[in-house]
Formats: C-alpha cells, structure tokens, sequence
C-alpha cells in the first residue's frame, strides 16, 4: 500500500519512527565518529610515547656496546700484545706468552661484559689466532657480516649488520675493528659477537597497549629480506620470514609517522613506525583497531540502545495520540465546510481553555480559601502564645503569596492574548517587601548567603499600582539572585524619586501629597555576588524560553520568568536594565511609575480586629450557602463569633428553602455547586422578593473578570472572591446592612516585627526587668545552643515587655546565640 494511502495513524506513526530511527542512528553515528576520533588521538600520543623510549633505549644499548668494544680494543697494554702476536718476526716464547696474556684477557672481559658473546682476534689472512670460544681457533671467518666500528667515529652513523649465525641459526650483529700498524698497513682484526638478549627485551618491555598491543623490530638480513629482529610475541612460524606491510616499509626507506594500516598480518591496526637512527632497523608499536575503539563503540551502541528505548516510549504516545487525532479528524469530517469546521474547532478550543482555567481557579481557590479562613480564625484565639500566632502569621502570609502565583499563572492565559493590563491598587509598599524578606530569608540562610534589604529614607508606605505584578517582578529576581549565588550574598535596594512634573511640590507636607496624588518613580536594584552572565549572553536573557549556560547548568526554570517580569515593568511605565561581569555578580536594576493615595486607605492603616456587633442592633440572620462543608462551616464559625445569627445551605435548592422560611437578610451564595448553582437560586430569590430584597453578595472562587456580568446579571448585589480576608467580609455587610461593630484596640504589628526597621540591640538594662533565675535559664540554653529551649523561655516574658521578647526570638531565629550570651552575662 502506497504511502498516502495509508491510515492517518499508521502514516503519523511511521513518519515519528522513520524520523527517530533517523536521529538516533544520526546521534549514534556521531557520537561514535567523535569518540573514535579522540580514542584514536589518545592511542597514538600512547604508542608514540612507547616507541621513543624503545627507540632511546635500543639507541643507547648499540650506542653503549659500541663504545665498550672500542675502549677494549684501544687498551694500550692490550695494543702492544696484540701488535707482538700479529708481527711475523716475533719469537715463539715472546709470542706464548703475549698470546696468554691476550687470552686471559678476553675471557675476563667476556666474564665481565655478558653482552660480548665471543671475542676474537684475527690475523692478516682473517684466520682466528685468539677466542675466547677454543673451538673456533685457527679457523677462517668470513666478514661479509661484520659491522665495522671504524668507519666514521661517530655513534649516529653506526649501522650494524644483522645476519643469522650458522653456528646458532639466530640473529646476530658481530663488531669488528681493524688493527692497523703505523704506516696504516692492515695487520689483523678484533671481532666481539653481541648477545641480542637485552634487545629483545627492551622490544618485549610492557607499554601498557592493553591485550594487543605488539612491538617488534624489523631489520634487513640476506637478499634484502625483511624479517624479525625482536618480537614481544615470540612465534616460531614468523621466524625469519619475509615480511611488509605499510609501517615497516616507510620505516625500512626511513620515513617515520603513526596512523591507521594493515600490519603485516593484514590485520588493521593503529601504529607508529619509524627507522631507529639510520641504523638500518625499523621498531613499529601497534595496537588492533578493535581494541582500541572497543569503547566508542560501546558507548555508540549505549547511546543507540537509549535512543530506541526512549524511541519505543515515545512510540506508544504517538500512535496513542495519532488515534486521538484520528477520531478527532473523523469527527471533523463531518462538517460541510471546511472554514467553519476550523472556526469551530478554535472557538471550541477557546471555550475548553477558559472552562479549564476557570475549573483551576475554581479547585484551587477553594482549598485555599479554608487555610487562609482558618488561618484567621485561629488568629482570633486569645488563648495563643506568641510563637503560635507568628506560625499563623506566617500561615497568612504564605497564603496569600500562593495566592498571588495562583492569580498570576490564571493571568498567563491573557499575556499570551496581548490583554495584560494592570490592575492598579492600594497597598503597603514596606508590607510587601517585608514579607518577601521573609520568604527569601530561609532559602539564602540555607545556602549561607546574607539577604539584605535597602530602603531608601523617602519611600511612601502606600503606593497606588498593580501589587501582584510587583510582587511577581521582585520574586523573579530576588530567586533567580539566590539561585545562581554559591558565596556572598543578595542585597535588595529601594529608592523613590518624585516625577519631574511634581518636583517643584517637595515641600508639600504629606497630608497635601495625599490630596494632590503626585507620580511618583520608584527604582528597584537586585544585586548579587553570583556566577554572572556572559557578555554574549546579556541580550538574549529576555527572550522567551531562553536561557544561559548557567540557567541549563543549574537544571532550574523554563526561561518565562526575564521575558514576563520585562513586559510587566514596561506596562507599569518603566524598563528593566541589566548588568553582568562574570564570575563577580549580576545587577537587574528597574523602575516602574506609580501614583501615590488621595486619601489615607484602610489598606495602609492600622486595621483593629472585629469583636463582636455593637449593641441595640438587629439580629442579623445571615445564610451562608457552599456546597463545601469546610467553607460552609468557615464563614458560619466566622460570623458566629462576633453575634450573627447564622445558619448554611449546600446548594440552591436548600437556600431557597431556608430563604421562603427564615428570610434572612443577606445570604453569601456560592456560585458553583450541585443541584442548584447559585446563579439559579439568586435568580429565583430575587424573583419573588416583595417588599425588603434580601442581599445576596456572590462568594465565588473564580479569578476572572468576564464572569462578573453573569454574576450581576443574576442578581447578585456584590461579590467577594475566594479566599476573603475577614476584613472584606466585615466590611460589605456593613456596607449593605449597615452593621456597626467593636473592634480590638490592636497595633498593627509591622512596625515592631519587620525585620526590616527591627533593633536587634539588647541592653542590660532592658533585661534587668526579668529574674536573675530566668536570665540564668537564657544563659544556659543560649550556651547550649538549642533554640527550642531558648524561644520556651522567651514565652515566659510578660506582655508588657514584648519589644523584649521580639529582639530575643529575633536574635535567636538568626542563631545569634554570641549575643544573648553576651548580653546575659552582664
């Protein structure tokens, strides 16, 4: 079958494992061809080491055995015997006893120097009239073979002469010097047969070549006859025989190299050959091309071996998807044209993002709402000790920061759509940095890094922008700081400037800026002392999905986090300029345009807890309807402790029920839920309202604003988005039932407890208030170092002295035990 013809998912998945097979055997054929060539590289440095210390010692050996021979030759007293032996007027006892001299001589020298097999003495006519070997004396020796010393007396131009002795059918090399009278007349020869015992052994030395690895020495014999001289691996059958290949011959005409060839067997091996000082020998060292690639290509197998595994997975997932692709195509077919089947299918896919965002803000919000509500609750209980509400404080304000990141990743939907606009707000500015100290302060001390934060004398409190896109600008860097520092530390610098068109009103009190709302720029600075970031890197940092080396080196993020925190400073009115030197730090300097509050906001002020409802007010009834027992019994907890009368519903069927019955006067109605959703029961409850509507104020858990219409359009009066600050609750049924409430005389504690303005300076005096029993407890368990000891006997410090027991628990979180040791011992 024709492959066009083929069905859809057969074609998908044929392509996918022709493509991969491609790949891989690509991959694999690389990373075999890279390693071979590196193991190729590395063997040869290895055989051409081994070769030149051969060669240096076998150099040495010929050079040594040379100089020997001419030294015992050249003896003075050893010249006269041998001039009164080789005379022809010499008398018969004078010649005895020079003849014994020289023969006891030789054979000293032949106990003496191993290497000299046998030493001979020949007269004019080449007849051997002393030797060492009895047998030999008086025969005749032929010198075709002899390799004379005298030629040149230099080492570098020596050449011996190998030949295959008759008396022992093995190689040899016999040394001869010509003894010669004053008038340069030829009167005899001096003959040593050398052992080639330590040749062979240099050539058999291990040069650690692995299992075939061979060294041999080839030289010239009869007829130009290429043979062995020496071989590591000894072999009778090679004795002797002619042989080539591409290393000896370039060796044997003196050319010297290494590389890949067929050695004389035809066996392809990698080797270096070369001639050994013009000595008419070539010493080659080589090693099986098998066994030197045995590891690129196991490696190459490994890698092709992953590939297909990983192939076979991927496999699987492709012709799963291929089906699904399939059926959808199938579906599609269907339609009569083939635009609207695309206009469809798009906005459906629309529909299906938003349903599945506004179904994760929905599940996500929801659980977050119980922690954050509880969290509150518990916060309400005067019976807590102070390290109890800090881990609920810290409760809170983790929350609320996962619920700013939950806010922010809903929002990545609109980036990609170009719809990012901002959301600009009330908040504390000093609030905000404060609790991403907090957040931070745990990782950098994990790493053992300082964290410091900088703010300027004139930074505002509250400032109007968008917080979340701030706080997600300032995490982005502050994390990536942390992340890619080893050694040193962080440091977080504020300043605020104030715009050009208001500068001339810097004398204006605060309560006139409050009045006339001036712009103002804030600059912010992270600076760290970590890896840096290549000066060809710099301009890329801010394009999607990139990232640097060192960013891959660290296995972390997805390179969105520089592109979005660049979009979001440019929407608030500023730009984000960065500064590197690698090896030293990295500086992200910005600055965004924010205005400040017309009017003193609540979110900035000290905010009292509420109590309970004043006095002579109604009995409020308050319904409050989710379908989730935990937010239901929340929000009923809640409202239960300050006087409401409440009563819940888990769906809109019950509420409408309770409603016909009870008519309370607002319900808090949860938009989502079985049976009946509150869109159809606020809609019918509004419907049959008479005389007094009752409020409904929508409780919903979704994050996005294009539901707010359906929400109004249903009747709802107001909404609050999950998870709610008790605050908000509070403060909408007093808007819409006018409730009055008492509140908690209670100082905001950011101002005592920020770690940013708090003094850590603890006097003798400020501790003198407490027993000297209790400052001797401290004593002892700052000694000890153990923490949990300490913060007990923290908790023992009155109310009243609580600036005490915030500097002692500080001190004591920063493992600053040197300093309450210090100060308690005074």
């Amino acid at each position: 079958m024709k492959f066009w013809q083929q069905h859809l998912t057969t074609k998908i998945a044929s392509s996918f494992l022709l493509l991969s097979l491609f790949t891989v055997g690509v991959v694999g054929g690389v990373t075999f061809f890279n390693a071979r060539n590196a193991l190729r590289d590395a063997a040869l440095k290895r055989l051409n080491v081994a070769a030149t210390l051969k060669e240096q010692e076998i150099n040495r050996w010929f050079s040594s055995q040379r100089e020997d021979f001419i030294f015992i030759a050249e003896i003075p007293y050893l010249k006269s015997k041998l001039k009164t032996i080789l005379r022809s007027d010499v008398s018969e006892s004078e010649y005895k006893k020079s003849y014994q001299v020289l023969n006891d001589y030789l054979r000293k020298i032949n106990i003496v120097k191993l290497n000299f097999k046998e030493i001979s003495i020949l007269n004019r006519s080449n007849k051997i009239i002393v030797s060492t070997n009895k047998n030999r004396i008086g025969k005749y020796e032929l010198l075709a073979n002899v390799s004379d010393v005298e030629i040149v007396n230099s080492k570098n131009n020596f050449i011996p002469i190998f030949y295959i002795s008759p008396e022992t059918g093995k190689t040899a090399v016999t040394l001869a010097l010509t003894l010669r009278n004053a008038q340069r007349v030829r009167q005899g020869i001096v003959l040593a047969n050398l052992s080639l015992e330590r040749i062979d052994e240099i050539v058999r030395e291990s040069a650690g070549l692995g299992e075939s690895g061979d060294t041999y020495l080839v030289g010239s014999l009869r007829s130009s006859k290429k043979t062995f001289i020496s071989k590591s691996k000894t072999n009778n059958k090679e004795k002797y025989r002619d042989i080539s290949s591409k290393g000896i011959d370039l060796a044997m005409s003196g050319i010297s190299d290494r590389g890949e060839y067929p050695n004389y067997e035809g066996v392809p091996v990698l080797g270096d050959y070369r001639g050994v000082n013009n000595q008419g020998l070539a010493l080659l060292v080589e090693i099986n091309q098998q066994e030197a690639f045995a590891p690129a290509r196991k490696l190459a197998n490994r890698v092709i071996l992953i590939g297909l595994t990983a192939v076979g997975i991927l496999l699987m997932g492709v012709y799963y998807l291929s089906q699904q692709l399939s059926i959808y195509r199938r579906q599609s077919e269907d339609y009569s044209h083939q635009l609207e089947i695309k206009a469809q299918e798009a906005e459906t896919a629309n529909h299906s993002k938003s349903e599945f965002l506004a179904n994760m803000s929905h599940e996500l919000r929801t659980p977050l709402n119980a922690i954050l509500g509880f969290a509150q609750l518990m916060k309400r209980d005067k019976f807590l000790s102070a390290q109890q509400r800090d881990f609920v404080a810290t409760i809170n304000r983790s929350g609320e920061h996962l619920l700013s990141l939950i806010n922010d990743v809903l929002d990545m939907s609109k980036i990609e759509a170009g719809k990012t606009v901002l959301h600009s707000e009330v908040f504390n500015l000093h609030l905000l940095l404060q609790t991403l100290q907090e957040m931070f302060q745990l990782r950098a001390t994990a790493k053992g890094l300082f964290l410091k934060f900088n703010l300027g004398s004139n930074l505002p409190q509250c400032i109007v922008t968008d917080e979340g896109k701030l706080r997600q600008i300032l995490i982005n860097l502050l994390g990536n700081a942390i992340k890619f520092t080893e050694n040193g530390g962080v440091i977080l610098t504020v300043n605020s400037e104030q715009s050009s068109v208001n500068r001339e009103q810097s004398s204006v009190n605060s309560e006139q800026l409050l009045n006339t709302s001036p712009s103002l720029t804030i600059n912010f600075e992270v600076k760290d002392t970590g890896r840096g970031i290549a000066a060809e890197e710099i301009d890329k940092i801010f394009d999607p999905f990139v990232q640097t080396a060192n960013g891959i080196q660290a296995r972390g993020g997805t390179g969105l986090g520089l592109a979005i925190s660049r979009q979001f400073v440019r929407l608030m009115g500023g730009d984000i300029y960065p500064s590197s030197v690698l090896g030293q730090g990295s500086s992200f300097s910005f600055d965004i345009r924010v205005s400040l509050p017309q009017t003193a906001s609540e979110e900035c002020l000290p905010q009292n807890q509420v109590l309970k409802i004043a006095p002579s007010q109604l009995n409020y009834r308050i319904l409050v309807v989710d379908d989730r027992l935990e937010n239901r019994n929340l929000l009923a907890k809640l409202l239960d402790t300050v006087g409401f009368d409440t009563r819940t519903a888990c769906n809109g069927k019950e509420a409408i029920a309770l409603w016909q019955t009870w008519q309370p006067h607002l319900i808090w109605m949860d938009m989502r839920m079985a049976v009946m959703d509150g869109y159809q029961a606020t809609k019918w409850i509004k419907a049959n309202s008479q005389h007094q509507p009752t409020i409904v104020i929508a409780l919903t858990a979704s994050a996005f604003e294009e539901e707010e219409p359906d929400i109004f359009a249903a009747g709802c009066d107001d909404l609050v988005r999950k998870p709610f600050r008790e605050s908000v609750i509070f403060e909408k049924m007093h808007q819409y039932l006018g409730v009055e409430y008492i509140y908690e005389d209670d100082n905001l504690e950011i101002d005592n407890q920020s770690p940013i303005n708090l003094s850590v300076e603890i006097t003798p005096q400020e501790l003198s208030v407490m027993p000297m029993q209790w400052v001797a407890s401290l004593y002892q368990a700052a000694l000890e170092v153990d923490a949990d000891l300490v913060l007990q006997i923290i908790e023992q410090i009155p109310q009243q002295y609580q600036i005490l027991a915030q500097k002692l628990k500080k001190l004591t979180l920063e493992y600053d035990f040197d300093a309450i040791i210090e100060v308690s011992e005074q």
